[in-house]
Formats: structure tokens, sequence, C-alpha cells
């Protein structure tokens, strides 16, 4: 990617993470562009030209999106964090810092407990079993 396209990016990012979130933005030392107004934060990174967002929802769950297709997601409740990520072919992957594991695609999936309770969904049958 030429420079020109990666700067021209990252100011539209900015201008719109500014204008979109009526935040107040500061680039690091990183040359990282951060914009947050205490609810919703943007980072824009040059280096990768990936833009990350960050929302805190009412019950205080923070969920955080990158422009490469990862999520993750912290309950300060609960303390358990999840991850997930969905590859080429539509199988998301999802992991919880407690170790627990789900595989889906299309409504349909696999869970793996950290207990050892694996629970699946499919077009005709959903259930669990202990291992």
């Amino acid at each position: 990617m030429e420079m020109p396209l990666k700067i021209s990016i990252l100011l539209l990012c900015t201008l719109f993470a500014s204008g979109a979130f009526a935040a107040d933005c500061v680039t690091n030392v990183r040359g990282k562009t951060v914009c947050t107004n205490g609810e919703k934060a943007v980072v824009v990174n040059p280096n990768t030209s990936t833009v990350t967002t960050a929302q805190k929802n009412p019950n205080g769950v923070t969920t955080i999106q990158n422009s490469n297709g990862s999520k993750a997601a912290y309950n300060p409740k609960t303390g358990n964090a999840a991850v997930a990520k969905t590859n080429s072919n539509g199988v998301t992957t999802t992991q919880t810092s407690r170790g627990g594991e789900a595989k889906t695609k299309n409504g349909m999936g696999v869970v793996q407990g950290p207990n050892g309770t694996t629970c699946a969904k499919g077009k005709n049958n959903a259930g669990c079993t202990k291992n």
C-alpha cells in the first residue's frame, strides 16, 4: 500500500472517529491515533492500517472490535473475557478466559465448557453430554 493512501485512510478514520463520537483524539509515541469520549474509543494504527473500536455498554461489558475481524469482550462483573475470530470458511471460534471454546457457523455449532461438558446444535438436534 502506498504511503499517501495510508495517510488518507488514517485521516479519514480520524475524522470519522472524532465526528461520530465527539471525541478527543491524541497521537501516541508509536504513531497510533486514539480517540475517546469516555464511553467509546477508536484507535488507528498507521503501521498496519487497522482500526480498533471499543465500547462499554450500560451493563459494564466492554466490547472491542478490530478491522481485521477479531472481536473481544470483557465482563468485569464475572471476570470473564472472550475472544472471537472468524476464519476464511466462515467458522467463528470463540475462546473464554475460563477455558470454554465454541465453534459456530450459521446458527449451528459446538461448545466445549471448562467442566467437560460438550453441547452441540445442528439443523435437527441440540443437546449436551458430560465427558
